[in-house]
């Protein structure tokens, strides 16, 4: 049925692998010690995983690939990051080719979900989206304001006491 959270897509998926790779590399190197760098750094790959969830929950294709946009100029300004840290010794250049490499994975699914955002083909998805979400809408109401477990009715089962004859203050 295709993608249901933003978990499911290759492009968050990517840009996760990437992020978590860069906070170990963080905690295990120098970067840890320089502040200024670590928090540059780390702003820069928390971004792009965030932003896919973000425009993902647009649930409007060109909304979406903006958002795409500025998953990408994260990702590159993660790679400078790592340059630089190279550049100040904190990193080896083996261990930036191997977040480079990530990123690149990363850059590469989410430039594809981009593309594919500006298709026709998407625009046809989402309008049908849109279409099943206005068509279930009454539904979606009445599941909202029922009861959470309602009991069907059985009229062999009366909860409610019958109402005796009132009795007159003499007869009790």
């Amino acid at each position: 049925m295709g993608v249901q959270r933003f978990t499911d897509l290759r492009a968050w998926q990517a840009c996760d692998v990437y992020k978590k790779r860069v906070y170990r590399l963080i905690e295990e190197t120098d970067l840890a010690r320089d502040w200024d760098r670590r928090v540059q750094l780390e702003k820069s790959v928390k971004g792009p995983p965030a932003h896919v969830a973000e425009g993902f929950g647009r649930f409007n294709p060109a909304d979406f690939a903006r958002f795409l946009v500025i998953a990408r100029s994260s990702l590159m300004e993660s790679q400078n990051h790592l340059r630089d840290a190279v550049d100040r010794g904190y990193i080896t250049e083996d261990a930036r080719l191997e977040c480079d490499r990530l990123a690149g994975a990363a850059l590469g699914e989410v430039t594809g979900l981009m593309e594919y955002l500006h298709s026709p083909e998407a625009l046809r998805n989402a309008r049908r989206a849109r279409e099943r979400r206005i068509a279930s809408r009454p539904e979606r109401r009445t599941a909202n304001l029922a009861p959470p477990n309602p009991e069907p009715p059985n009229p062999e089962l009366r909860t409610e006491p019958e109402h005796e004859p009132r009795r007159k203050k003499s007869e009790v």
